[in-house]
């Protein structure tokens, strides 16, 4: 079932994608809605599935993590899912995905430095076959739109 959202909707969900940590007073004022009527709009977009979750982002480059790869797996037959029961292994994975085209896996990685990624790369080896890319720098990372 396709959920319908009104103007109010998604400027709660832009506002929210931009700070998750605003108040329902905050949240009320900015799109000219009661605190009430807010909390329970924001309610109604959490018990619909509309919001998943809150969340923090994290900037890995203050912990020392100044590093961003992109990493393209390719497996044979079905070993792609003895990666994915052994993921676990690779904390420096925050983002996996399975794809479809010449790659089954892309993940995002972050690294400390080019000894880490190489590190990284002899222990997916074992796996795979990974082909990486370094992020130089981040043009949009837009978390929410209208649609």
């Amino acid at each position: 079932m396709k959920i319908v959202l009104d103007e109010f909707d998604h400027k709660i969900l832009q506002l929210l994608s931009e700070n998750s940590r605003l108040s329902y007073a905050e949240l009320g004022r900015k799109i000219s809605l009661s605190q009430s009527a807010t909390k329970e709009r924001v309610q109604n977009l959490v018990d619909t599935g509309v919001i998943k979750r809150f969340t923090a982002e994290v900037d890995y480059t203050q912990l020392g993590y100044g590093l961003k790869v992109i990493v393209h797996l390719k497996f044979k037959n079905d070993e792609f899912r003895i990666f994915i029961d052994n993921i676990k292994q690779f904390p420096e994975i925050i983002s996996c995905k399975r794809i479809t085209g010449e790659y089954c896996l892309i993940a995002e990685c972050v690294l400390k430095d080019s000894t880490h990624l190489e590190d990284l790369i002899d222990r997916l080896i074992k796996y795979g076959i990974p082909t990486t890319s370094v992020q130089l720098s981040e043009i949009k990372n837009q978390t929410y739109f209208k649609i």
